[in-house]
């Protein structure tokens, strides 16, 4: 009789045993399933708080194991299992269950009371005398931005700010283009950068005219319909930068590097581009009219459609450059490189031409009227079409040229010998009292 009453209770303790494991792993499976539920799409610090409430869960089911496997082993020896024990274990485990379900679905609300004092604690903090502290500030900002999506616009129009008001216009001398450009301002200008510009406001702009943020590093930043109205840039390495539809109006960026930048549609009238590297620059559609470029390296850039009325290009690289559509009335190109260029449609009209090299560029359909193109050189150029009407072409060069369907009338001091080194036909419209050379093609060339 003894005997079955210590075998009855030992499967008891055993029954209560694997109850107790199976509630417990239930109801762990229950808890990471509302976890992982209540995670999505969290801001990186609510995580932090719901995955430490998860460490807290398993140390107490840990716990709570270990407890009642002593208690078995107890029941052993002694005979018996003291029942309300593993009912008040039970108990404190669901409870605590019930208290960090409460704790992950409520984590952000409670979070937005201490988002808003880390955002005006962060403010204050970019008054500080310390560089460090305004640093700090700075990134606060950049992470509140990031997390919270109702903060982003106002907190890059507060550094815009900051940036305006601590980086404004301090001159264009010699002696500042030697300075480091600030800690806290090379941050913000970074943080700016690399923000989630679809989070902009919509027809919003960035305002950060009349800066001097000379030498800083923008590499790849994405400055997108920014406004640098008379901002001095000189230096300032924007390679690969976005300044699509950017307001640079008499921007100084003399000596800027700006290669594969994209300044599509970008606003540049009477900007300073001297000696700056432009190579497969996009500047489609840009404008650039009285814009200053002497010296400027435009290799393989793309100015298709761009707008460069009465710009200085004097002694301007632009080998292989896409001009395609562009207005280059009255502007000067003294000296240029366009060997290989692009200009088909171009409007050249009174440009300064003088000594340019064109050797195999596209000028089909140009307008040269009354340009300037004194010792140009159009070895093997393409001019089908061209209007050359009124140009100067004295000494100029066209061995090779192709001028079928040129239009040369009332061009001046043009020589036969000129035309004999070049390559047209019957449709070439030639000045009073010229010729067509004896070797042209006296029926229309199929080119």
């Amino acid at each position: 009789m003894k005997t079955n009453e210590m075998s009855l209770i030992k499967t008891n303790g055993l029954t209560s045993l694997v109850l107790s494991i199976t509630v417990i792993f239930i109801l762990s499976l229950i808890l990471i399933i509302l976890f992982f539920f209540s995670l999505h799409e969290l801001p990186t610090e609510q995580k932090i708080a719901a995955i430490t409430k998860v460490i807290t869960i398993i140390t107490i089911f840990s716990w709570a194991m270990g407890i009642t496997i002593n208690s078995y082993n107890t029941s052993r020896i002694s005979g018996g299992i003291d029942q309300s024990t593993l009912a008040q274990i039970l108990s404190g485990v669901m409870a605590w269950e019930k208290k960090i379900e409460i704790g992950v679905n409520y984590t952000e609300p409670n979070q937005e009371g201490s988002v808003t004092e880390r955002f005006y604690q962060a403010i204050e903090h970019l008054g500080n005398e310390k560089i460090e502290t305004r640093f700090a500030a700075i990134y606060a900002l950049e992470r509140i931005a990031r997390d919270f999506s109702e903060y982003h616009w106002t907190i890059m129009e507060i550094l815009a700010a900051y940036i305006r008001e601590n980086a404004h216009i301090r001159g264009n001398d010699e002696t500042n283009l030697q300075e480091k450009i600030p800690t806290d301002i090379q941050t913000a200008l970074t943080v700016i950068g690399r923000r989630n510009s679809h989070q902009d406001l919509a027809n919003k702009k960035l305002d950060l005219r009349d800066i001097d943020i000379s030498n800083a590093d923008l590499m790849e930043a994405n400055l997108s319909g920014v406004i640098l109205i008379g901002a001095n840039l000189q230096w300032v390495n924007l390679i690969g930068a976005n300044l699509s539809g950017a307001n640079l109006t008499q921007a100084n960026l003399c000596g800027a590097v700006l290669y594969e930048a994209n300044l599509q549609k970008a606003l540049l009238p009477e900007a300073n581009l001297q000696e700056a590297v432009l190579r497969k620059v996009n500047l489609a559609k840009a404008i650039l009219h009285e814009a200053d470029l002497q010296g400027a390296m435009l290799y393989d850039a793309n100015l298709q459609g761009a707008v460069l009325y009465n710009a200085n290009l004097e002694e301007a690289i632009l080998c292989d450059t896409n001009l395609e559509g562009a207005n280059l009335e009255g502007s000067n190109l003294l000296g240029a490189n366009l060997i290989g260029s692009n200009l088909q449609g171009a409007k050249l009209i009174g440009a300064n031409l003088e000594g340019v090299l064109f050797s195999t560029a596209n000028l089909q359909e140009a307008n040269l009227y009354e340009a300037n193109l004194e010792a140009a050189n159009f070895y093997e150029a393409n001019l089908k079409y061209a209007i050359l009407t009124g140009a100067n072409l004295n000494q100029a060069i066209f061995q090779k040229a192709k001028i079928f369907g040129a239009d040369m009338t009332k061009c001046e001091n043009l020589e036969s010998h000129q035309l004999e080194l070049a390559l047209g036909d019957r449709t070439t419209i030639l000045p009073e009292n010229f010729e067509i050379p004896a070797h042209w093609c006296q029926q229309v060339a199929d080119f």
